[in-house]
């Protein structure tokens, strides 16, 4: 088909495109099916089975799920047709509308050109993030991550580490001049009650949560706190989905647990640039379900003083 025949065509069609950058091949937001194009799109041709088709003729199932903002092509179909066409190079995609859920796809590398002919994915798969952003680790990934986040972590861990000594020397420095006084037992309500009220803070509302000030070094990783950990995170290493508080966008997180700490490691970093994070802003994370927050942040006085 000629290039005009084809513009005309998609013009009496409902199309839509997107831009495939490595970063953020696999997010919620690049997965999702554009507000304006589901709102024209009619009941009848609506289903939550999507057909993708190249102009090669070969073509992709994908599954269509829904949460409280947008309609969104679940990973693993979406991925099938992200690796079948080594995308991630950004590349230029239109999406035009056939009818029942039915797409034609034209692809363009980032020279302009169209690319018809298929293209075989590279031997070091461009996807290894995200099969990571899947939640597809093995053991190993695992422990690699945790290898990493170690040498990342350094100074901060340190300084949290000298903090909690610091602080534990002050409780048994009270302890030892109470006991002198005779007021042990008083001692032991009181810490009773401490953690008593300390547990009631991580929930408001019925919704655990807990409050954060970004530091610089929290831009690349972040410590969970104590007390919400002990309460809410299970003893091992695994994926959180964090949304945004306006549900604009969804990232994956791995919630690294460690012998005496636990961080938001690969995915947070990604998350920090994107959302965007600043170094002062108060962040809540409200725990909705087992594995997802949704975050919600007040930016820093100097952020909103220059805004002003």
């Amino acid at each position: 088909m000629s290039w005009n025949g084809r513009i005309k065509e998609e013009r009496k069609n409902l199309s839509f495109f997107k831009i495939f950058q490595s970063a953020d091949l696999s997010s919620e937001c690049m997965r999702a099916l554009p507000y304006n194009f589901m709102q024209n799109l009619s009941k009848e041709d609506f289903s939550y089975k999507m057909v993708i088709r190249a102009e090669r003729g070969s073509s992709w199932e994908v599954d269509i799920s829904k949460n409280p903002r947008f309609y969104y092509m679940e990973k693993s179909g979406w991925n099938q047709f992200v690796s079948d066409n080594a995308l991630g190079d950004n590349e230029f995609i239109t999406f035009t509308h056939k009818g029942s859920m039915s797409f034609n796809v034209n692809i363009y590398g980032k020279n302009g050109k169209e690319i018809v002919a298929p293209r075989k994915p590279p031997t070091t798969t461009p996807l290894s993030g995200v099969k990571k952003e899947e939640g597809e680790r093995s053991y190993k990934d695992v422990k690699k991550e945790e290898e990493r986040c170690e040498s990342m972590e350094g100074v901060e861990l340190e300084e949290a580490t000298k903090k909690k000594k610091k602080s534990k020397k002050v409780l048994s420095y009270v302890e030892v001049g109470e006991s002198s006084r005779g007021s042990r037992k008083k001692k032991a309500e009181k810490l009773k009650t401490l953690k008593k009220k300390k547990k009631i803070k991580t929930v408001k509302k019925g919704v655990p949560e807990f409050e954060i000030t970004i530091r610089k070094s929290y831009l690349k990783f972040m410590l969970l706190p104590r007390v919400f950990e002990e309460e809410h995170i299970p003893g091992e290493s695994m994926e959180y989905t964090i949304h945004h508080s306006e549900m604009r966008c969804s990232w994956n997180v791995l919630c690294l647990v460690r012998e005496n700490r636990t961080v938001f490691s690969s995915g947070w970093s990604r998350l920090a640039r994107e959302f965007p994070l600043k170094v002062g802003d108060r962040c809540t994370f409200k725990l909705i379900k087992p594995t997802e927050f949704v975050l919600i942040t007040k930016k820093s006085r100097k952020e909103t003083t220059v805004i002003g």
